[in-house]
């Protein structure tokens, strides 16, 4: 009898081309979000509150970055002797990263395929970090069973889809809930009502690892993902309908978005405070100072920071310096990053370990908010909005752990 009965592949092969320059150096899976969580926090969530306890992570770069933030998967309950967390990268994916979209990653699954026969499972479930959302994956079992399908896809129900995403695909979903046929979201009117695809599938191992061969036998150049769209098409499948929050991560400005709907009590309960507690990892940091310059209203804000200016409607993230008369709105700062006195910034994200010099004056819109490269210093150079960006990485001033916190808004 087999003892495991799901075991969770995440699939981090995901484009991330439009988000650059925040997944520059990183996966789109490493992306900082809500002031401490990373996007891979949520799939891993919602894997391990289902009882999936072997997990296989395939990547085709920059993997250091996500195992200094799962490493043993300790957070997650993954460091057991049973199953655990295995990294799977392809050394040839990684040598010619700048043509990846032509090489695949499908090889890359068949020269590990001993992993689904190791895990002992009898069903697999794939999913990507790209698609935000909690949801109750032994839901989807106990639904794949039911219907009785070779395969079942996650999608959401939405009145519209932005078309600035090339890479979303939107299903045909019959009243019985077998899906017929895959559209790119690009075919549809914006107005139009949509089946999303979540890029999450359910099916036996056994069905995975002889569709990854063939696959191989076939064409050794594909991507898994475009393996499970044939197949939803070609087998028996079933739609599964999500209902909770979710977000498509695709571009910079839906990153924007994610982070300030967490911003709206709402959203915030729904993908955070729901039925299971996103775990991740864990960082023992000072509570924030906030002096009596200060002036916060509705943002998320972490620990071991210090506030001396204004902040609106922004999510902020570790260890960042706020000086005095700085005004900070609608923004999105990470974490180590410092803003100097009498600076203003309005729809900016900073990535990690930025430096804004006093008094430089950095204004983008909500549709197009300004992204600073992470180990920036950007001064302000001639009158106006016009700036210079310099990657000279000069030491933050640290912040002072002695300080206490004074708790007067929404402090998360």
């Amino acid at each position: 009898m087999r003892r495991n009965k799901i075991c969770g592949i995440l699939n981090l092969t995901e484009s991330k081309s439009a988000i650059d320059p925040l997944t520059r150096h990183r996966p789109i899976a490493s992306l900082p979000f809500c002031s401490r969580y990373r996007l891979i926090d949520f799939p891993l969530t919602n894997l391990t509150t289902a009882g999936v306890d072997t997990i296989g992570v395939f990547t085709h770069d920059n993997l250091r970055s996500i195992y200094d933030h799962v490493r043993s998967g300790k957070e997650w309950g993954l460091d057991s002797i049973y199953g655990g967390l295995f990294f799977f990268s392809d050394p040839r994916l990684d040598r010619r990263a700048n043509r990846f979209s032509t090489e695949g990653d499908l090889l890359n699954y068949y020269n590990n395929i001993e992993f689904f026969d190791k895990s002992e499972s009898e069903y697999t479930v794939v999913m990507g970090t790209r698609m935000l959302c909690a949801i109750d994956v032994q839901a989807i079992l106990r639904h794949h069973i039911e219907q009785g399908a070779e395969v079942t896809v996650v999608y959401k129900s939405m009145e519209n889809v932005d078309n600035d995403d090339q890479n979303t695909s939107c299903l045909t979903i019959d009243e019985d809930g077998r899906v017929r046929g895959l559209k790119s979201s690009v075919l549809h009117d914006k107005t139009d009502h949509v089946y999303m695809n979540m890029e999450i599938y359910l099916l036996k191992t056994e069905l995975l690892t002889k569709l990854i061969r063939n696959g191989v036998a076939e064409n050794e150049h594909c991507n898994l993902s475009d393996l499970l769209h044939q197949a939803i098409v070609a087998l028996p499948s079933n739609g599964f309908e999500y209902t909770g929050y979710m977000k498509n991560i695709h571009s910079v400005r839906s990153f924007y978005e994610a982070n300030m709907d967490m911003l709206h009590d709402s959203n915030l309960l729904a993908l955070l405070k729901g039925s299971q507690y996103i775990h991740t990892k864990v960082k023992n940091e000072a509570p924030t100072f906030y002096s009596r310059s200060s002036d916060v209203t509705d943002s998320l804000i972490a620990n071991g920071c210090m506030i001396h200016g204004e902040v609106a409607h922004s999510v902020i993230f570790r260890n960042v310096l706020i000086e005095k008369k700085t005004v900070l709105n609608s923004s999105v700062v990470m974490q180590g990053s410092s803003i100097g006195s009498g600076a203003e910034l309005h729809y900016v994200i900073l990535d990690k370990n930025v430096r804004i010099e006093p008094n430089t004056k950095l204004i983008g819109t909500q549709a197009n908010p300004i992204v600073i490269e992470k180990n920036s210093v950007i001064s302000r150079i001639v009158e106006g909005d016009f700036t210079r960006l310099t990657n000279i990485g000069k030491p933050i001033p640290e912040v002072d752990s002695k300080q206490s916190s004074k708790g007067f808004f929404h402090h998360y």
